[in-house]
């Protein structure tokens, strides 16, 4: 390549902490790009651990993590408009508006890359690598609600956004088991802290002082629930007014250990790095079919499910406990 080619390449592509080399530098025989809802906040690091592991376990794979500072949609839009004159083999995307930033992956699928989709849906792509069943989930959110505050009583939600994907999937899977088995259960407000936890605390503290009654505070999205926590426990309320949701093991424990959560959901955030590479790879291969077994590496098979726009694999629901905490490490 010439001196001029490739300063073109830096000045075009050098963004959000890596570039991506176009075609024909690299000596890998694939390449993709994965991008998160953003960069720079602990969970997707974690994410990143595991992307980096199946990275290593697969030498003609080229995997470049990049993505906005911000959970903006309009961030994503603009550096896929960017990548898509590089020609990734795949793009896979956390989407932050799912219809949002379709038509800009339709575009790229019209150039010829593959479109994949993890963590946040799109509306545009070939197959989603979900964090877990959307149903499994809401369903243990409510069941972990109800055995803590019992099966009456008001309780409030904590969101990221309500565009994204994954949350509204959440919430409406949690509306649907708490109004079919406990209908005393009362969801009296829902708010968007975005992925803040200084926000959700502020909401959650405002939550505490509007509705004296409240039995739970459920709060979506790894950063927020953390920042309940420490709103409940600042108001003395530990034990009285149950903190439900997902987090990481490291953000909770000692929330956990203290009595002021019981048990905290997610999924192996490592893991959804790890397998949505080994996903990406497969679909090159040629191996992503519904109902037809994939191996992914240390994670073993899964099967590809059909879903209204093509098919998906998930991962298992995690619970983190007290006694089990200390056994994970992200």
């Amino acid at each position: 390549m010439s001196k001029k080619a490739n300063s073109m390449v830096f000045a075009g592509l050098l963004f959000a902490g890596a570039f991506f080399p176009g075609p024909g530098w690299a000596a890998e025989k694939y390449s993709i790009v994965v991008m998160p809802k953003l960069v720079g906040i602990q969970y997707y690091d974690m994410v990143k651990q595991g992307l980096d592991q199946a990275a290593r376990e697969l030498p003609d794979m080229k995997v470049i993590w990049m993505g906005p500072s911000q959970d903006l949609v309009e961030k994503q839009i603009e550096m896929i408009e960017k990548l898509i004159p590089t020609r990734p083999n795949v793009i896979a995307v956390a989407a932050n508006d799912a219809a949002a930033i379709s038509p800009v992956l339709k575009k790229a699928q019209a150039a010829g890359i593959h479109v994949m989709s993890w963590d946040g849906d799109a509306n545009q792509r070939e197959f989603f690598v979900n964090l877990v069943d959307f149903d499994d989930f809401g369903k243990q959110v409510v069941e972990a609600v109800k055995d803590e505050a019992g099966a009456q009583g008001e309780i409030a939600i904590v969101t990221t956004s309500f565009t994204s994907p994954n949350q509204s999937s959440w919430v409406a899977a949690i509306k649907k088991h708490l109004y079919a088995r406990y209908p005393g259960l009362k969801i009296v407000d829902i708010r968007a802290a975005g992925e803040s936890t200084e926000e959700a605390y502020r909401i959650a503290q405002d939550y505490l002082k509007t509705f004296p009654k409240l039995k739970a505070i459920v709060a979506l999205g790894v950063p927020n629930l953390p920042g309940v926590a420490k709103a409940v426990k600042e108001a003395g309320l530990s034990g009285k007014v149950a903190v439900v949701g997902n987090s990481t093991p490291n953000l909770m424990r000692a929330y956990l250990k203290d009595g002021t959560a019981k048990k905290v959901l997610l999924w192996n955030a490592p893991d959804h790095g790890y397998l949505t590479v080994y996903s990406a790879y497969r679909m090159l291969t040629g191996e992503l079919k519904i109902g037809q077994p994939f191996k992914a590496g240390r994670l073993g098979s899964f099967t590809p499910k059909k879903d209204a726009q093509n098919m998906q694999v998930a991962l298992p629901v995690l619970a983190f406990t007290k006694d089990n905490v200390d056994n994970y490490h992200f």
